[in-house]
């Protein structure tokens, strides 16, 4: 993905990856008999820094990274 950087946006800042990992498994409960899934998460596995904007540029004033390492939980049941 090319980001523009500089002034009037004729540069680009360098490019980035960024590694997600998720996993879920469905349970099956005897008493309500309806499946409960449960979903685990984690967005910039590794905690990358890198820059999406260098606060170059017409109308940006302030650099930009993308987000830090964050862990997702979530829980759902069918019905």
């Amino acid at each position: 993905m090319v980001l523009r950087s500089g002034f009037a946006n004729t540069g680009h800042v360098p490019s980035y990856a960024q590694d997600n990992f998720g996993a879920s498994h469905e349970f099956k409960f005897v008493e309500p008999n309806k499946p409960t899934a449960v979903r685990f998460d984690v967005v910039n596995l590794f905690d990358t820094i890198y820059e999406i904007r260098d606060g170059s540029g017409i109308g940006v004033f302030a650099s930009q990274f993308g987000p830090r390492r964050g862990y997702y939980v979530g829980v759902s049941q069918k019905f």
